[in-house]
């Protein structure tokens, strides 16, 4: 049998649930969300923090995620700032 898998108290945990907004120019779904050491790794980033990623509804996103951010209201400025300068 697997060990259980410990988590900690939910009020901790809240503080990295991902975030979701929409591209206000291609209506793309943006999600904001934390990574720890080995999650960052799989995606060859640098190390943890805050990474953002956006795909179209009801398909994969087509880049690796974008990061890391100290903080995911950075994170969140840096996708709509993107999109900001998209034509």
């Amino acid at each position: 049998m697997a060990p259980a898998i410990m988590t900690p108290k939910a009020e901790r945990r809240a503080v990295y649930e991902p975030l979701y907004a929409t591209d206000p120019h291609t209506g793309a779904s943006i999600e904001i969300f934390y990574a720890d050491g080995v999650l960052a790794r799989s995606f060859n980033a640098r190390g943890a923090g805050w990474f953002w990623w956006s795909c179209q509804p009801g398909f994969l996103p087509d880049a690796p995620p974008i990061g890391p951010f100290p903080t995911s209201y950075r994170a969140y400025r840096d996708a709509l700032n993107r999109a900001n300068d998209c034509p």
